[in-house]
C-alpha cells in the first residue's frame, strides 16, 4: 500500500506487472547467478556459472534477504511452519495460531495481516522498545494482537513440523512454551553484497556505500534496499532504477567521445 496508483497489491503480483513492462521495452532477460564480479577496468566483467559477461556499465540491484536468528534451528523448520513473509505465506495458516517475531515495520506488518485471518497473533520481541509508531501500537491492540515484550526464541519442537514455540524471558531467564502452528521470522534484513566486499564500499551492515545511487567505482551504480538510504520502500527503489538508468545512459555517452 506504500506505492501509489494501484491501490493495495501485493509485492509478487506488482514486481511482475513490472516484469511484464520491462518485457515490453524488449530488455533481453538472463536467468543464471552471477558468480563473480570483476569492476575495476573500464570494461567491466560479470561471470556466472555458465556465461562470462561484459559491460561497460553496471547496475547493482541484488536486494536483501530475510536476517536468520539462528540458521540451523530455523531451517530445519523453514516450510514446515517457519515463513518469513506472512504475505506470500500466510493463508497457509488461516485459522490458526501464529507468532511474529521482531519489533520493527515489517514484523507489525506481518502480524497485522494475519490478524485478520488467524485464530491468533502473537507477537515476539526481545525488549518494549519498538521501532514503530503508536499508530501500529494502537492497531496492533484494536486486532487483538498478543505482544510478548522481553522475550526472545530459545526452541523450536516438532517432528514432521513446527508444533510449540519455546521462548526466554530475557529479564527472567523463565522458558515458556506455547503450542503454535506457525511463526513468522521477520527480524529484520541482509543485504546480498557478499561478493562485492573489498571491490565496493561497504557499510558496517554491508550496504553499498552509496550518495544519489553512484559507488566508489565509475559506470558502476547501486539501486534499491542494498544501499544505504533512509527509506527501503517498493517507491524509493524504483525511484533509484529511474536515477541509475538516466545515470548509466550519461556515463555511456560520455564514454563514446
Amino acid at each position: 500500500e506504500n506505492y501509489p496508483g494501484v491501490g493495495s497489491i501485493n509485492g509478487v503480483d506488482l514486481s511482475n506487472q513490472m516484469y511484464d513492462d520491462m518485457l515490453r521495452s524488449k530488455v533481453v532477460v538472463v536467468r543464471e547467478n552471477c558468480t563473480d564480479v570483476d569492476l575495476s577496468s573500464e570494461v567491466k566483467i560479470i561471470k556466472t556459472a555458465i556465461n562470462t559477461f561484459y559491460a561497460t556499465t553496471v547496475i547493482l540491484a541484488m536486494g536483501v534477504r530475510p536476517r536468520q536468528l539462528n540458521s540451523e534451528l530455523e531451517n530445519k523448520f523453514i516450510g514446515k511452519g517457519l515463513s518469513y513473509s506472512a504475505t506470500h505465506e500466510g493463508e497457509l495458516f488461516r485459522g490458526k495460531d501464529v507468532a511474529v517475531i521482531g519489533g520493527g515495520k515489517s514484523a507489525f506488518v506481518d502480524a497485522f495481516y494475519m490478524a485478520d485471518i488467524a485464530r491468533s497473533v502473537m507477537l515476539v520481541h526481545r525488549t518494549d522498545k519498538f521501532r514503530v509508531s503508536q499508530i501500529e501500537l494502537d492497531k496492533a491492540n484494536e486486532k487483538h494482537i498478543i505482544i510478548k515484550t522481553y522475550n526472545v526464541v530459545r526452541d523450536l519442537v516438532g517432528d514432521e513440523k513446527l508444533e510449540q514455540l519455546v521462548l526466554a524471558n530475557t529479564e527472567s531467564g523463565e522458558l515458556t512454551t506455547y503450542n503454535i502452528d506457525g511463526i513468522f521470522m521477520s527480524v529484520g534484513r541482509v543485504p546480498n553484497t557478499e561478493m562485492l566486499a573489498g571491490i565496493i564500499d561497504l557499510d558496517e551492515q554491508g550496504y553499498i556505500v552509496s550518495n544519489d545511487c553512484k559507488t566508489n567505482i565509475d559506470g558502476v551504480f547501486a539501486s534499491g534496499d542494498i544501499r544505504t538510504k533512509e527509506l527501503r520502500q517498493i517507491v524509493t527503489a524504483t525511484s533509484d532504477g529511474a536515477i541509475c538508468a538516466v545515470l548509466a545512459i550519461a556515463y555511456l555517452t560520455k564514454a563514446k567521445k
